[in-house]
């Protein structure tokens, strides 16, 4: 889809989970809940009362969930071959209710654009590299999803943007994918391992659930890079027009002559040069441009047929020409005329 439409669904994505209240989050984790009953009776014609008579309470459990998901419509975000920091940007969200630190691992799979982590952001082509912001417009930090790595803690109802920028290689052809399955484990307080579930703490301490949507303290995303490019062919032939025996032919504006076929001497030729960008290519090609030398042993004539070519450049025996757009399914040809030595 188009990139400013893309950065509108991303940005209204994103401004709606930050601007999530706390209150989502519920009770922090260890605050005791206690209440009271009161007792009244009569007795000897009075009235007694009885404050605090029963109690009971709890200490609220820490709820371990998070959502992670892509900002990208589709989950997809097309790129052209060559073209630098592309981003693909995904959201960590803690919806527990106490802070979090968590451990982002990142994998190309299905991958035929070749790309390779660079965990220094260098951006090289071929190379991606895995980046968080604090909020929408912060300043990216690189991370480096290999091994156990913390984000350090997100607060509950928080949020971390992952962004994974790349640089497609120039030889990606069109319809060439990679995919990344992207993941987030919460991490223990201290962030050297994985937070683990913790039960039968009793009513004075804390235990930890998960409730992600999995309930095993994992949550997957997937997304890619697609590659729309043209799928462009050329073709080059020459016939006879005639063979011009008597030498009267005018090759320039003569019509072909049937049955011609002798290379000879004087014989009118006409090369035929075509361009294609086929039916199901991904995107049209642009500035698109050839050069062609005539061979020695043949002198050009004329410009016979021009279609679909917006300049066209003779220079002695050098024949060039420019196509500024041809779509998808369309074709530009030109018939080059030229007199055999």
């Amino acid at each position: 889809m188009p990139r400013d439409t893309r950065t509108l669904f991303s940005a209204a994505l994103l401004m709606g989970a930050f601007a999530q209240g706390a209150s989502a989050a519920g009770a922090p984790p260890g605050e005791i809940v206690s209440n009271s009953m009161t007792l009244s009776y009569e007795t000897g014609g009075d009235t007694i009362t009885q404050e605090e008579a029963a109690e009971a309470s709890f200490t609220v459990d820490q709820r371990l969930s998070f959502t992670f998901a892509s900002l990208e419509d589709g989950g997809t975000v097309n790129v052209e071959p060559g073209a630098a920091a592309q981003e693909i940007r995904l959201i960590l969200t803690n919806t527990g209710n106490a802070a979090v630190p968590f451990d982002i691992d990142v994998a190309a799979v299905a991958d035929q654009l070749g790309l390779t982590l660079d965990p220094g952001g260098g951006g090289e082509e071929g190379t991606y590299s895995v980046f968080l912001l604090d909020e929408p417009g912060g300043t990216a930090v690189a991370y480096d999803p290999s091994g156990v790595v913390s984000t350090g803690p997100i607060p509950a109802d928080g949020s971390r943007i992952v962004v994974i920028r790349a640089t497609i290689p120039r030889s990606a052809g069109d319809g060439a994918l990679t995919s990344f399955e992207v993941s987030a484990a919460p991490l223990t307080p201290g962030g050297g391992g994985t937070q683990g579930a913790v039960r039968g703490q009793g009513l004075g301490a804390v235990d930890i659930v998960y409730a992600d949507e999995g309930e095993d303290g994992t949550v997957l995303s997937e997304t890619s890079y697609q590659v729309l490019a043209p799928q462009l062919t050329a073709a080059k032939d020459v016939v006879v027009v005639s063979e011009n025996r008597s030498g009267e032919f005018s090759c320039s504006g003569g019509a072909p002559e049937p049955d011609a076929e002798a290379f000879i001497p004087g014989a009118c030729i006409e090369y035929t040069i075509t361009l294609s960008n086929a039916p199901e290519a991904g995107s049209p090609a642009t500035f698109l441009q050839f050069n062609d030398t005539l061979p020695e042993g043949v002198t050009f004539d004329s410009v016979a047929v021009n279609n679909g070519f917006d300049e066209l450049d003779v220079e002695g025996a050098m024949i060039s020409g420019a196509v500024a757009t041809l779509a998808p399914g369309s074709s530009a040809f030109v018939r080059i005329r030229a007199t055999v030595d």
